[in-house]
Formats: C-alpha cells, structure tokens, sequence
C-alpha cells in the first residue's frame, strides 16, 4: 500500500497565491469597472453612474471565507487530503477575467435563466398569468438554471467560464460513441430509406455546445433596457487550448525545442478527436465568441483594469431644456448684482412685519406655493437647506415663502458664480478640447474660415417654446415686462436684441444676437399655439400610437422605444438608451390621454371612423413621475402640456440628434435616471462606445450638462422697490392686460 502524499507544501503555496489575490483586489479601486454616463454636473460636481456591481460582494465574501478556511487548515497542522492550489489558480484566473473585460462591468456569477429570470413580462404589459399557461404536475419542464460568470459592457456581453478539460470532452464523446451498435438504422424499412437520411455526428450535443445554447437562449429571452441590443455571448476556456500543438507542446520535449524540424513536427499535430474543432466551429456559427487560456502568463501586478473614459465634452451644438430657456430670460441674470446678503434678501425676502401670521399671530413656517399661497407643511430646515450653525440665516428665512427662498438662493448663486460669465466659459472650453481631438473632424467644429472663434448653435423643441411663451404669457407683465420681453425676441417673436437692459448689453460673448433655433417648425419663424390646441394635438398622438395594429403596449416595446432609430457613430451609449427610454415615457403618456370608452360614452372614433378607439387604461403603467397625481399643475400660469413631458421632449430630442442638452436643475433627468425600466437586472443604463484605439473616451459628445437653476424675478424685485409684499391672488393673474 502506496503511503499518500502530505499536501502540506501546497497549502501554504495556496495559502499565500490567495493573500496575493485579495491584496491585489483590495488594492485595486472597483470604480474603474462601473458605468460613468457622459453627464456633466455642474451643480454637485460628482458622476452620475453605477453604484454597485450586482454579485461581487458575495463572490469576494467567498473569496475571504476560502482564506480563513486555509488559515484554519494550516493551524490544525493536519494535510489536506486534496491539492488546494487548483481552486486557488481558478479564482486568480477569474479574477483576471473580470479586470481585463470591458467595462461597464454589471454584475458577476448571476443567474440569468430559469422561470424567474426568463418569463417576467414586459414591465408596461403584465397579464395575470406572466404570458403563459403555467404547465402542471409531470407536464411542466424544469427550466436551467443559466449562469453567468461576468455581465460586461454594460449588460451587452455575457461570459461564461468553461473550465472543464479537453479529456471530458473527450469523454463525453466516448459515451457518446458507446451509444453507436448495429441497430443504428433498425427504424428504417430498407438500406436505401436509411442512407438518404444524413446521420447526425456523435458528441456534437456535448456540454461546451449546449452551456452555448443555453446562454443564447436565455439572452433571447432576457429584458433588456429600450435602446439595448441583445447580449452577445463570450465563452472562455481557461483549460483548453486554441490549437492542437500546445496540447503537446508541455507533453513532447521534441516540440519545446526553438527549431525548423520542431516548426515542421508541429505543423502535423492534430486535434485528438476530430470533433473538438467541429464544436468550436459549431459554437462560432452560432454568434458565439470564443477565448481560450487562463491568462497565467499575465501578472496580477501588471492588470490595472479597464480605462476610465475621460470627461466628456460639451458639444457646440446646444439643446436648450425648458429650465435654461426660462433661466435664461430670469431678470436674476441680467439686473445689476446686489452687493451683499442683506441687499440680496432686500429684492426677495420680505420684512418680518409683512410675512404671513397664523390666528395666534405666529409667523407661518414655509409656504409650499408659488409664493405663499400653499398649504404649510411646517418643514423650514429641509426647504431652505442651510447650514443648522446659522441662527442668522435661519430668521432671515423664517416664515418666508418658497418663491422668496428660491429666489434668494438663485440671487447668492449668480454673486458666486454668474451663469452667462460660466456658460460661455464653458463653450470656450468645449471648443479648446474639440479641436484637440484628431477624430474630430473640423467642419464638425464649424469653424467656417475663422479657426479661433467657433459657431455656436443654440436649438430648442416645438414643446419647450410653446411652453416658455405660456408661462410668460398667461398672465399680466412682471415688473417691467422685460423678462416677456426677452422670451420673445429669443424665440423670433419680436425683433430686437435679446440683452437689451442687461448688465451684459456689449459683453455677451458667444451669446451675442441670440436666437434659438426650433425643431420641427412647420413654418419659418415660431407661432404659438392656443392651449386648446396643443392638448387636441397630443390626443391625437396618442390615437395615432394606438391604431389598429394590435396593443398600443407592444408598439411601444417593438416599434416605439427608438431601437434603430439613433444613429450611433458620433454619439455615445447613454444618448442611445436615452433616447429610447425617453421615448417609451412619452408614448406612455401620450396613450393615456385616449379616452377609455369604458368611462367616456363620447369616446372619439379611429381615423377612418368606422369603429371606436380601443379601450385604453394606460394610468397605471406611467412612470410615477407621469401619473396625474404627480404632475404640477401650476396655480397660476395658464399651460398647456405638463413640465415634465415637456422636458422629456428636449432629453430625447437632445439624444437622438446627439447634442448636449442643458438643463438648470435635475428635477426630471433624476427621475428617468431612477426608473426601473432603466435599472433592470444585468443592465446599465448605457456603454461605452469608444472614440479611438486607445480608449481615451467615447464618440460623441456630452448627453446633458446641468446648471443651477434660474427662477423669475422681475415681478417681485419690481414691488418690493415700490414697498408692494402683498401676496399674489388668482384675482390678480387674472387681470386683462398681459405682457
């Protein structure tokens, strides 16, 4: 009897591989694998990104329990029946898997497959059974399980790790030829019948094959987020060479030697089986990517990971959102500056004797309404947001409506930093990076003759003008009108110059002669629409997403969400999805406005009026942020289409075309960022789609830049010079003479 042999040497060989492996992983910084979207946050000055990679804290959890496990079996001075380095050498390798794949890096060993993965239904269409008829007793089918080793490109590529031998595949094609005898043929009635039929090669349904099958399956049948393709399948092999010669290249010393007549003895070597290459050729037809090796030639010390891109850069081609059409008319822009606080608070906060006083004579805490007309929801400290420390701030802003403090706030802001002085700051900047770029071609620049001035374009949808004229239109002059006044030369209703009055007439830098090109204008210059108007206009989308053409909902998912519709050189991944999901939100909403003539006798009829629309209730299937509970219903201003849709319009736009969007403030880029129809399992809400060979950054542009936010002015300033705190009434909109 052969004594065993004392695997002890090899503990601690694993023991300290292992102690290499998790000091390289914590030393290395995760945030290189996660998704960074080309948003420029000029208000937080942080990423917008990924937060975490779904299933690596379990793996390194396990990774750590493995290393007490060996310092538990080295104390106990007792040798491991099983050499402990394999598995060890298959966590390095995998390890190394991760960081040389390309990121965004979703999650790691995820399960992909089965009932639970594979039959949810789209999130906007869930009939009561999931889609199907759920099969019982000995009928039903187990579904696989589909594992999936990496989730890289943000959800685009799946990898999977084979790490089986080329011996069980040669195994398995042994037990597949055991199969083989005399009555192969025996179903067929004569030599004749049977030799017409072509006879399907043993082993060909092995297990490297279907682990393919499988993962193709289950990508198939995977949601995706709008805009997103299919994941494309990577399988690794770590155990199996990529040709035959290395298999005997560590077996035959006559191989290892530098020489002709080795050269010539390789170029004989054959695979083993036959089959080995037909399964490789077999899973490449299928769409599959393959890799072989275990990257043990590679150090760990050399993997740095994956390459961050830089920051993206504006583009020159600017598409305005509501909030910077409307900031940019704000008298807070264009008045001279105050000088200090108090002068601040003079032109926005009114005196202490004419706030607003409850029946005991208590001043009122913040008011929710435009400007002091809500309902008082008793919650100072979180709508002023200052610091707890400043008693003095805290009185100054005690009692004072939500109008005043943003107002106030807008003020101290534009002292710190003015918007116009910024902006064309940064347009100086992108134009600078631009021309440093030698894949960006120059008459994309537009330098038109003149390499050190660039031609900016400002642009704007139908949407946001129609509601900027509204908003500055639905109601008396403010102040001296001069905001009104400014809207309307910006959008070609009034000729004149757009800085008239302002502090910056003659210094206005790449803003001079301002005027904002529309999209989609069915005429020359921009006419405002009646209220009337536009909502009959987005009925009729909504009718005309409806059709004939089977459920509104699967338009949406097949035809609506912008898949194909985006042209994807020169724009990155974020404005693809982008567009898509934008696009799916404003289908949802334009689809609930179609009356459900299950409620509305009076339903209108389809197009060729032969039959009623088809009864719709979409309610339920908006985004939170769309739902007729959320949606601000302004007490004052007279508008048309919602703020949010509004501004839906200019983010999909902005995407589809490619250009930055601006926008002042975050409300609603927030709320699509956090929608679940973005953040699904295996998914990012975007990829990288590289600008060059050295991955330095993406093609295209930044998607949205955001500034802080801007509010109406000129109203208030105006009566607070004149000694006026009174409050605003709806009586007092209502007046006849308007802007």
């Amino acid at each position: 009897m052969s004594k065993s042999q004392d695997l002890t040497p090899q503990l601690h060989d694993a023991r300290h591989l292992l102690s290499e492996l998790t000091c390289h992983i914590e030393g290395f910084d995760l945030t290189q694998l996660m998704y960074r979207a080309p948003i420029l946050d000029r208000i937080r000055y942080e990423p917008w990104g990924q937060d975490e990679i779904m299933g690596w804290k379990k793996w390194f959890d396990g990774v750590e329990n493995h290393m007490r496990l060996l310092d538990a079996m080295i104390e106990s001075g007792i040798p491991p029946k099983d050499d402990p380095i394999p598995t060890v050498l298959n966590l390095i390798t995998y390890w190394k898997i991760i960081i040389t794949s390309e990121s965004p890096i979703v999650g790691v060993k995820m399960s992909m497959g089965g009932d639970k993965r594979l039959n949810n239904p789209w999130p906007i269409n869930k009939p009561s059974q999931g889609g199907k008829i759920k099969e019982k007793g000995k009928e039903k089918e187990k579904e696989k399980e589909v594992w999936v080793d990496v989730i890289a490109q943000g959800g685009r590529e799946w990898k999977r790790i084979y790490s089986k031998k080329i011996s069980h595949l040669l195994a398995e094609f042994r037990e597949a030829d055991s199969y083989l005898n005399s009555d192969y043929d025996s179903d067929s009635s004569s030599p004749s019948a049977s030799s017409s039929k072509s006879k399907p090669t043993p082993g060909m349904d092995n297990s490297l094959i279907t682990t393919a099958q499988d993962l193709l399956r289950a990508a198939s049948l995977v949601e995706c987020i709008p805009g997103a393709p299919v994941p494309k399948i990577t399988i690794h092999l770590t155990r199996i060479p990529s040709s035959p010669k290395d298999i005997y290249r560590e077996t035959d010393p006559s191989l290892q030697r530098d020489s002709e007549e080795a050269e010539e003895q390789e170029e004989d070597v054959e695979w083993p089986d036959d089959r080995l290459p037909l399964t490789f050729q077999k899973i490449r037809e299928l769409g599959v990517n393959l890799i072989f090796g275990d990257l043990s030639q590679t150090s760990l010390s050399s993997l740095n990971g994956p390459t961050v891109p830089a920051e993206p850069i504006p583009s020159l081609r600017f598409n305005l959102d509501i909030t910077t059409l409307m900031g940019l008319c704000s008298d807070v822009l264009h008045h001279p500056l105050p000088t200090s606080k108090d002068e601040a608070a003079s032109r926005s906060l009114r005196p202490t004797s004419h706030l607003l006083r409850n029946a005991e004579g208590e001043v009122v805490l913040v008011s929710r309404g435009r400007d002091g007309t809500g309902k008082t929801k008793n919650k100072l400290k979180r709508q002023i947001d200052i610091d707890n420390d400043d008693e003095k701030e805290y009185e100054r802003l005690k009692g004072q409506s939500q109008n005043s403090i943003e107002l106030y706030k807008c003020i101290l802001e534009e002292m710190e930093r003015p918007f116009i002085e910024e902006f064309n700051n940064v347009i100086q900047e992108a134009w600078k990076d631009q021309r440093s770029i030698p894949s960006r071609r120059l008459d994309d620049l537009k330098i038109n003759g003149n390499p050190q001035q660039p031609q900016v374009e400002f642009w704007t949808t139908l949407e946001a003008a129609q509601y900027t004229y509204e908003a500055l239109s639905s109601g008396p002059a403010h102040g001296h009108g001069m905001e009104q006044l400014r809207m309307r030369r910006m959008l070609g209703l009034e000729q004149g110059d757009f800085f008239e009055g302002s502090r910056y007439q003659g210094n206005e830098g790449y803003l001079k002669d301002l005027k904002i090109n529309i999209f989609d204008l069915d005429e020359k210059v921009f006419t405002p629409r009646n209220i009337e108007e536009v909502l009959k206009n987005a009925r009729k989308r909504g009718e005309g997403l409806s059709t004939t053409n089977g459920n509104a909902t699967d338009q949406i998912r097949a035809d609506q969400v912008g898949n194909g519709e985006v042209d994807v050189d020169g724009k990155t991944g974020f404005h693809q999805t982008l567009h898509s999901i934008t696009s799916l939100f404003l289908n949802q909403y334009y689809l609930s406005l179609i009356p459900n003539i299950d409620t509305d006798p009076n339903a209108r009829k389809s197009s060729n009026g032969n039959e009623k629309i088809k009864s719709q209730n979409l309610t339920i299937n908006l985004p939170n942020f769309l739902q007729p509970r959320k949606l601000p219903t302004p007490p004052i201003a007279k508008i048309s289409l919602p703020f949010p849709v509004v501004s839906l319009h200019s983010l999909n736009r902005g995407a589809k075309e490619g250009m930055t969007t601006i926008m002042m403030g975050t409300a609603t880029l927030k709320e699509v960022w956090t929608q679940v129809t973005w953040r699904l399992r295996g998914w990012e809400r975007g990829w990288y789609n590289w600008d060059d060979k050295e991955r330095k950054r993406e093609k295209g542009n930044a998607a949205v830049m955001i500034f802080p936010y801007r509010v109406f002015g000129e109203g208030k300033r105006v009566r607070f010079e004149k000694g006026d705190y009174s409050y605003p009434t709806k009586d007092w909109w209502d007046e006849d003479d308007t802007a």
